[in-house]
């Protein structure tokens, strides 16, 4: 028996269907993610969570059981992969006591142990938005132990996560104890060594560095630290990941072995050198290029006393997370002298200057042939969890990457850096039913991806409206 099945009318009743040997997508375009051309009027089969084929009718054709939905003169993709986020932080500075801490207003604990006991919450803004994979690059320990559960949950990104950061700076607002910690200390080489080892013991999938600019006379002990906890997580078996956001310190990453520069080089082009080391060491590169403004879009609505604008087109902002931004007001006693207007507009005069030095450097990386992925930096104050990721590839796109090149980016690019990319990231037969239906052709422009109409996550097939908080007007 076929269960014929439109778009518009019964795809949620997918789910009901648990006998049934298997779902059959056809009539979209299919963007299968490798770069490949795409496949025009596809099929595409699912069976227990998994592609079972990715073609033509011709190649793929429905048993006589299968549910069949028509998906004619829309697009498939692979879900979305966010290579860059924080499940310890909210989107807003009740996350980040570090930018403005108030604890009146907004008690750390209490936020850090509600992130704690609902993950789910970003959950759902990730899969509402198209988001199928997340790799959380430092945070509380919790966070490490979310990836067995998430893995084959249609209702859960992926994720793999780092757990607490190394850092020689680390931020005492937001160091509360060994439940919810965000840094592990690296004063010397052996204490280095030490945190490594504490992250392999508590389960962690990667080791993160946050490796800031030390002062001069500091620099030459902070790189021998830096090549130390690089030859630790090797023989630790986990990957490398370090924030370093100036060149010099970027090299040394590199140097170190890091399998992911999480951020752009943001205070110098970069030069032949960085590039032979990147390319050397197949190290991945995350431009994060919209979390600055994010932080500037924060403070400076705090400055003003007017709500900064939120950019969530498909309703997968929590209200929580919607109350706290449109209340600056609350904040305001508690900025610092240094934060009024004439920093506003000084703040807001800069952002542009320093997008032009991140568009430079990712299209310097792009000509070397680097990998590249799509990254956020999602938790930090107006970078929200899931809808940033929508401006984070038009950033992309408007630096000069074409759509096409940042579909790979976001998919199986993200899926490379989380090092899972035989289990997903692109639609090819035995990897995760993870996809996305689009109303537009993201081959013409990125924000196709905003026309988001239908989730696939592990073999489930839903609505995007049924994965959001409130409803919008699309």
């Amino acid at each position: 028996m076929k269960i014929r099945c439109w778009m518009a009318a019964c795809c949620l009743s997918l789910t009901g269907y648990g006998a049934i040997a298997q779902t059959y997508l056809q009539g979209a375009t299919i963007i299968d993610g490798t770069g490949g051309p795409a496949i025009e009027d596809g099929a595409i089969i699912v069976a227990n969570g998994q592609l079972a084929c990715v073609g033509s009718r011709q190649q793929c054709r429905p048993l006589a059981d299968s549910v069949i939905v028509d998906i004619e003169g829309r697009f498939i993709t692979p879900g979305l992969v966010d290579a860059h986020v924080h499940f310890g932080q909210t989107g807003w500075l009740d996350g980040r006591p570090d930018g403005i801490s108030a604890p009146d207003v907004y008690p750390y604990q209490k936020t850090a142990n509600d992130a704690k006991a609902n993950p789910g919450r970003w959950q759902q803004s990730y899969l509402c938005s198209g988001i199928t994979a997340v790799f959380d690059v430092g945070g509380p320990f919790w966070t490490t132990q979310l990836r067995a559960a998430a893995d084959n949950n249609p209702k859960a990104a992926h994720v793999k996560a780092a757990g607490p950061l190394i850092s020689w700076a680390g931020r005492e607002q937001m160091q509360l104890n060994d439940e919810i910690y965000s840094f592990l200390p690296m004063g010397s080489v052996e204490e280095s060594l030490a945190s490594v080892s504490k992250l392999k013991a508590m389960g962690a999938q990667a080791v993160k560095v946050w490796f800031l600019a030390p002062p001069a006379d500091q620099r030459d002990g902070m790189d021998q630290r830096m090549l130390a906890i690089g030859a630790a997580a090797q023989q630790a078996g986990l990957p490398l990941l370090v924030h370093a956001t100036s060149l010099r310190e970027a090299k040394v990453a590199l140097r170190a072995g890091a399998h992911m520069l999480v951020h752009s080089v943001s205070d110098l082009p970069v030069d032949q050198e960085f590039l032979d080391l990147l390319i050397e060491n197949n190290t991945v590169y995350a431009p994060t290029l919209v979390v600055g403004s994010g932080w500037t879009r924060a403070l400076t609505s705090i400055v003003f006393n007017t709500p900064a604008p939120i950019d969530d087109p498909n309703g997968c902002v929590d209200q929580q997370t919607i109350d706290n931004i449109n209340q600056p007001n609350l904040l305001r006693e508690y900025l610092p002298d240094r934060l009024d207007n004439q920093w506003a507009y000084r703040r807001l005069e800069g952002v542009g200057h320093e997008l032009a030095l991140l568009e430079e450097n990712l299209m310097a990386v792009h000509a070397a042939g680097a990998t590249i992925v799509t990254a956020t930096d999602a938790g930090n104050p107006m970078t929200l969890h899931g809808p940033s990721i929508y401006a984070e590839m038009e950033a992309m796109q408007s630096a000069g990457l074409t759509p096409e090149q940042i579909i790979v980016m976001a998919t199986k690019n993200g899926a490379k850096a989380m090092q899972d990319q035989n289990r997903f990231g692109t639609l090819e037969a035995g990897k995760a039913a993870d996809l996305l239906v689009l109303r537009q052709d993201p081959r013409e422009d990125v924000a196709a991806f905003r026309t988001l109409s239908h989730v696939m996550r592990a073999g489930v097939l839903r609505k995007q409206s049924e994965l959001a908080y409130r409803a919008v007007n699309n």
